[in-house]
């Protein structure tokens, strides 16, 4: 591990990852993580994860960002006290807080309101989105304050625990080990504190106004290792399966009546 992302959500985490990437990182965002340290999230999960699990899980990886790592960052930091911290932030509070709102609104519409509906959708799309809904409940709260990423924004919540956040992340790190980063400012200061060369190419820019999401949905997120081609083939079993209980259940009625 040789960079630990302790930014909250919408702090151009999205960016960041692909500039980690082109600079020749192997980077784990959500659903690297979702996928290959389960184990890990699992023990957290449970609170039986020892700092030798994450050395061990984490040992090929160079960066982590967004959840489920940045919930337990500093453990992550403590089993790995040479990874240097980039803290990535907005120019300013007013500034995340619309955009995380956008981005919440933006999961919205792909989330029925009801929580009966919600439950249903939950059943219908298969394990495979209802071990990542277990993973969301169970990391979400411990970074922005909220259950999931969805529903109604709470703003005093939301602002309060990105304050906090930040604050604490300044205080609990080594200053020479910690970058304070905005996206805006472009590769020069993220290389410099990297010791790498500035690549002749336009800084990264993804996830724009919830984008991502959207990408996520119709399957062209480029690293989602599949997530989202598993949930479709596993809706559709499912589908199809209710569909050939009702014919069957139909077809034993109409039986009954025509007899």
């Amino acid at each position: 591990m040789k960079i630990i992302c302790a930014g909250l959500q919408k702090t151009g985490t999205k960016s960041l990852a692909e500039a980690l990437r082109i600079l020749g990182y192997n980077v784990h965002d959500v659903f690297e993580q979702f996928y290959y340290e389960k184990e890990l999230w699992n023990k957290v999960l449970r609170n039986t994860a020892v700092i030798a699990d994450y050395q061990r899980i984490l040992e090929d990886v160079d960066a982590v960002m967004d959840f489920p790592a940045v919930a337990v960052w500093e453990k992550i930091m403590e089993a790995f006290p040479e990874a240097k911290i980039i803290l990535t932030i907005r120019s300013n509070e007013d500034d995340w807080y619309t955009s995380i709102k956008n981005h919440i609104e933006v999961i919205n519409q792909y989330i029925p309101q009801s929580e009966l509906l919600q439950q249903l959708l939950h059943v219908i799309l298969g394990p495979t989105r209802q071990e990542f809904i277990r993973y969301e409940s169970g990391f979400i709260p411990a970074c922005i304050g909220m259950t999931r990423m969805c529903g109604t924004p709470k703003e005093p919540i939301l602002r309060s625990r990105y304050r906090q956040h930040n604050c604490y992340v300044k205080s609990a790190c080594e200053k020479t080990k910690l970058l304070i980063y905005n996206v805006k400012d472009g590769w020069e200061p993220l290389c410099h504190f990297l010791n790498k060369k500035i690549p002749d190419r336009p800084f990264p820019k993804r996830n724009i106004k919830g984008g991502m999401v959207h990408e996520v949905a119709q399957q062209k997120w480029e690293h989602d290792c599949g997530y989202a081609k598993a949930v479709n083939r596993e809706a559709l079993i499912r589908i199809g399966f209710l569909i050939s209980v009702l014919v069957s259940i139909l077809s034993v009625i109409l039986y009954f009546f025509t007899i």
